[in-house]
């Protein structure tokens, strides 16, 4: 079951905001409203690295009761649950293991976990910090990769050749114990409930846009102003009312 008002609340503030990252935001929030609500627990920290997915932190910060400032980009705010700003792809893993390892060296309980977006993969970054996670055996990093298929406007299959086994066979090559999940399914996503004490790497299977057709049928609209097509916003919130 898709979460329906969030995803009507991304859609409504984007239209509000005049901007809208909605299809990799869409993706991904599903996954994101199961870790509030069922895995992250008092001492755990949640990064959202992939910057085109800021509206679907908001919408669930939001939803439990947080004031974060909606804005296009991440802007830390840790009072109310911004870990680190975002952006520049790549960059929210390295944050992530930095409080993963500082947790480690001081003995403090909790877990990182940290979203990531396939196609950021290609940033360099994200392949160090994982080097170094697993040189200093950082099992409490956990890397959610959105595996949403897309990249601003193409496949990640077109841009560089990069596919589910590709990203797998990477990230084992770095140490990571991987597991597969439907991210848009609350069952598959029980399996971050149980997952092994090691430096763990989750493959979310996702589709850009998901639960609005008319981003369904074109995953390439990377940014999509409903505010200039409010015709086509309707569609999209009408589509979300449907049982």
């Amino acid at each position: 079951m898709i979460n329906k008002d969030l995803r009507r609340r991304i859609i409504e503030k984007g239209f509000e905001h005049r901007h809208g990252h909605y299809g990799s935001s869409m993706s991904c929030v599903d996954t994101v409203k199961f870790l509030y609500d069922k895995v992250l627990q008092k001492d755990d920290i949640f990064i959202m690295s992939k910057g085109h997915g800021a509206p679907a932190l908001h919408a669930v910060l939001e939803s439990k009761g947080y004031k974060a400032k909606w804005t296009i980009h991440l802007e830390y705010d840790e009072e109310n649950g911004v870990m680190a700003t975002g952006g520049s792809l790549g960059q929210g893993l390295s944050v992530a293991l930095g409080r993963a390892y500082a947790k480690k060296l001081k003995g403090e309980k909790g877990k990182v976990y940290c979203m990531v977006g396939d196609g950021e993969l290609q940033e360099g970054m994200i392949w160090e910090a994982l080097n170094i996670a697993n040189r200093f055996k950082v099992h409490n990093l956990i890397t959610l990769v959105d595996n949403n298929k897309y990249q601003a406007i193409t496949s990640i299959k077109e841009v560089m050749n990069e596919d589910k086994y590709t990203i797998k066979n990477k990230l084992r090559a770095f140490g990571c114990s991987i597991t597969e999940i439907d991210g848009h399914d609350n069952r598959s996503l029980e399996q971050l409930l149980s997952l092994d004490t090691c430096l763990n790497a989750v493959i979310l299977d996702t589709q850009k846009g998901k639960g609005i057709p008319i981003l369904e049928r074109n995953p390439s609209f990377h940014v999509y102003y409903f505010h200039e097509h409010p015709e086509e916003m309707q569609e999209a919130l009408e589509s979300l009312n449907d049982k």
